[in-house]
């Protein structure tokens, strides 16, 4: 067979879709479909599972097409041209017939006893959507978890909180929804593994109601929970902050920027001039130092979140943005340099360089990444 295929029927209607990204899965898949089979069965309903494999290369293609043929209600996509966990589940949507789909690790980690409990209630109108939860009343995880596993869960789960309301487990893989909630969200663009957060934002959800569920470790094959998938939760974050707190999103980031550049430049400059430079020039290259930082910063938001980029010009009006920052920074240093001493001059000529990065920022309409503030990603939808 060939690596990237699709083997899906569009025939019939649906009540049910159980939308499962993979990736290396080849031996949780069978015994996944099995559960999955005996869960359903019992309910009556018309159902179906769409698998969405990432060109897996542990012998998944080989599972997939036996799983099909053995199971009318399993259909499978091998995607080559895309990769990442939210993507696979948002083309599982694309593909799927259901009116209520719900989404599932393939790790065996989610409980597929738990569906019926979790499709009903929007069958029945009593939820926008439903999420598999570890953290109320019935629900639990597996004891041998480790101290990093927790702190990670924990802290994801703070970071999380602003969007999720009072929903006690916002991190959770194991959601379902309507099929018109689905077609209702604004805009999304997820990256990491967290959909079903980039879910209950953008698609406005009023009810959400959770399901206890006990999360199971996976029975084979390694986490995908790697520290660079972390990191793109971070950056997931950065942009659901950006699209729901439109005003102070930008503000805050240009205090966390304006902080962390400004104490690196402190260091530098404090280094230089330890290390014999004359104090303008090791205030030079603090200047530099923390222009860089923010540079980096802006490139890497300039990469990830192009499509909300308005400026035609937006290096140009960065670096105009800098040439601006440093002379003023090197002006206010030069003019206190017979004045004060070395490290509150370094401070004022720092603290000059926020404040006209701050002024610029207003006047062009331009955040310190780039993007401008009046766009919203509904508007932007919209054009």
């Amino acid at each position: 067979m060939e690596r990237c295929s699709e083997e899906l029927d569009k025939a019939a209607h649906i009540q049910v879709s159980i939308i499962i990204p993979a990736y290396c899965e080849a031996e949780n898949l069978p015994r996944l479909m099995e559960e999955i089979t005996s869960a359903m069965e019992p309910t009556h309903w018309s159902w179906e599972v769409i698998v969405v494999d990432d060109d897996s290369r542990d012998g998944t293609p080989g599972v997939l097409q036996n799983l099909a043929a053995k199971y009318p209600q399993f259909h499978y996509l091998i995607r080559c041209d895309e990769k990442g966990l939210s993507s696979a589940v948002l083309a599982g949507f694309n593909r799927a017939r259901g009116d209520i789909l719900v989404v599932m690790d393939a790790d065996l980690s989610h409980p597929p006893d738990a569906i019926g409990a979790m499709a009903r209630p929007l069958m029945e109108g009593s939820a926008d959507f439903v999420v598999g939860s570890r953290y109320v009343a019935g629900g639990g995880t597996q004891d041998d978890w480790g101290i990093f596993r927790k702190l990670n869960s924990a802290v994801a789960t703070v970071l999380g909180r602003p969007f999720a309301g009072a929903v006690r487990d916002p991190m959770a893989g194991f959601v379902a929804l309507r099929r018109e909630t689905y077609l209702g969200a604004d805009e999304l663009s997820p990256i990491g593994y967290k959909i079903g957060l980039e879910l209950m934002v953008k698609c406005h959800v009023k009810r959400v109601l959770e399901v206890p569920i006990f999360f199971r470790n996976r029975l084979h094959g390694q986490s995908k929970l790697t520290m660079k998938e972390q990191w793109r939760y971070l950056e997931h974050l950065s942009r659901l902050y950006d699209y729901k707190y439109l005003r102070g999103s930008p503000r805050v980031k240009f205090l966390i920027t304006a902080v962390a550049a400004g104490i690196i430049g402190y260091l530098t400059a404090i280094a230089m001039r330890g290390a014999g430079l004359r104090p303008l020039d090791a205030v030079a290259i603090g200047l530099l130092a923390m222009l860089v930082i923010t540079g980096l910063l802006f490139g890497r938001y300039k990469r990830s979140q192009q499509r909300w980029i308005q400026s035609r010009h937006p290096w140009e009006e960065f670096f105009l943005i800098c040439v601006v920052e440093f002379t003023g920074g090197m002006w206010v240093a030069r003019w206190l340099s017979a004045r004060w001493p070395f490290p509150m001059m370094l401070l004022a000529s720092l603290g000059t360089s926020v404040v006209l990065r701050s002024l610029l920022r207003w006047i062009m309409g331009h955040d310190i990444r780039g993007v401008r503030r009046r766009l919203t990603p509904r508007k932007a939808r919209r054009n």
